[in-house]
């Protein structure tokens, strides 16, 4: 619960920052435009870190087993807030990569992964994730797999258009070539995948993850930032 508020608070510190003036975010929860993902965004992050205070709060004073039922809405609303930013992008529809649906799988896959390799990287120092460290070793094998698959499945199929075919040949040939090749192939789903598969000595599981979060910022980075590179004119 702590980590989660932790990063769920740094989210919407970012989400803050970029909006145009900041001191008025207020007015995106106070005055809706239900169209806008921003607004459903942060109706998501605020009611998720609600939920996750009251489960937190409620083990951390002794009546954890009295709201567990809670987990269920928590996790609804975690795999909503990994994935809003798809939609989010997809209301940019001068920029047709972002319009294609496995930006969903990508985003459920980037929180999945992130979170099991940050789990894998605090066990080190949390002995109470010691029981949890074979789930999340086999997920991140299983998770490694299908995020090569999916990429493998966006950046190879064709593309029904100009840009989207464009921004791949950036992704791939261009200027974003070796931060995809290497930073997010090589490093991030690769060497990890090997280390996950050869050992279960948890440093080097943790050494595993902390590629895997590497992989991760290179792929967000390439994925935010590509697409705009194709001149909307």
């Amino acid at each position: 619960s702590l980590a989660s508020l932790i990063f769920l608070g740094a989210t919407g510190l970012l989400l803050i920052m970029d909006l145009d003036q900041p001191k008025r975010f207020i007015y995106v929860l106070l005055r809706p435009h239900w169209k806008s993902w921003l607004v459903k965004g942060g109706y998501i992050i605020t009611v998720f870190g609600g939920l996750v205070t009251l489960l937190g709060g409620s083990h951390l004073i002794g009546y954890g087993d009295s709201f567990n039922w809670l987990e269920l809405p928590v996790f609804g609303f975690a795999v909503m807030l990994s994935i809003y930013t798809a939609f989010l992008f997809s209301q940019a529809k001068g920029r047709d990569f972002w319009q294609s649906p496995l930006l969903i799988l990508h985003m459920l896959l980037h929180s999945v992964l992130g979170g099991s390799a940050l789990f894998l990287i605090i066990g080190l120092f949390w002995k109470s994730i010691n029981q949890m460290i074979p789930y999340l070793h086999n997920i991140l094998i299983v998770g490694l797999v299908v995020h090569v698959v999916s990429l493998a499945a966006e950046l190879v199929t064709p593309h029904p258009t100009e840009d989207s075919h464009r921004t791949v040949k950036i992704i791939t040939h261009g200027v974003f070539k070796y931060e995809f090749w290497v930073g997010v192939i090589f490093i991030g789903s690769l060497l990890p995948f090997v280390f996950l598969i050869s050992s279960l000595n948890p440093i080097i599981l943790a050494f595993g993850g902390f590629l895997v979060l590497i992989g991760i910022c290179f792929s967000v980075r390439i994925w935010v930032i590509a697409p705009q590179m194709i001149p909307l004119s």
